[in-house]
Formats: C-alpha cells, sequence, structure tokens
C-alpha cells in the first residue's frame, strides 16, 4: 500500500541522535502500531497525531498503519515525533 519514512531526533542526555521513523500503511482492521522502544508518552502519540489530522479538515487511513523507529536501541520519548508520524500518515 505505502510506504514513508522521515527523520526526527531523541535525546539522550544531552546529545542528539537522529531516529529513522518509517511508516507502513497496509490493508486491514484500523490500527496504530508503534516499535522500536517507544516509552509511554510516545505510545500516546497516536491520540495526539489523529486528532491533529482529523481537526486539520484531512482524513485518517481507515488501514493498519505500522510505525517504526530506528535504531530500536535508542530510548525515545515525549511528543517530538508527533509532526514526523503526522506527516507520514498523509503520504
Amino acid at each position: 500500500m505505502g510506504f514513508a519514512r522521515t527523520c526526527s531526533v531523541a535525546l539522550v542526555g544531552v546529545e542528539g541522535v537522529v531516529v529513522e521513523v518509517q511508516a507502513d500503511l497496509e490493508a486491514g482492521v484500523a490500527a496504530f502500531t508503534l516499535v522500536g522502544l517507544p516509552d509511554k508518552s510516545l505510545s500516546e502519540s497516536r491520540d495526539r497525531v489523529r486528532a491533529a489530522i482529523v481537526n486539520s479538515d484531512a482524513e485518517w487511513p481507515q488501514k493498519k498503519l505500522t510505525v517504526g523507529l530506528s535504531p530500536a536501541s535508542v530510548p525515545k520519548g515525549g511528543s517530538g515525533f508527533d509532526l514526523a508520524n503526522a506527516c507520514e500518515v498523509q503520504l
């Protein structure tokens, strides 16, 4: 169906690490799955991103969306990945 890639930055102490955010949109039951060592606040991004997409008069896809954050070994948290996720949903 669709595959998109963007980049974001995870903070590890005072150092920034580039994180590749990959999204795969495929047929199936509508779901949003986040993989790659996300913390609780990042897991809640599905609600924030969906609200932003719907409130900007864009359409939320009714498909299976899997978002991978690479490298998986870097801890990721916060809302800094929301923009990357929103961009991928619209591609």
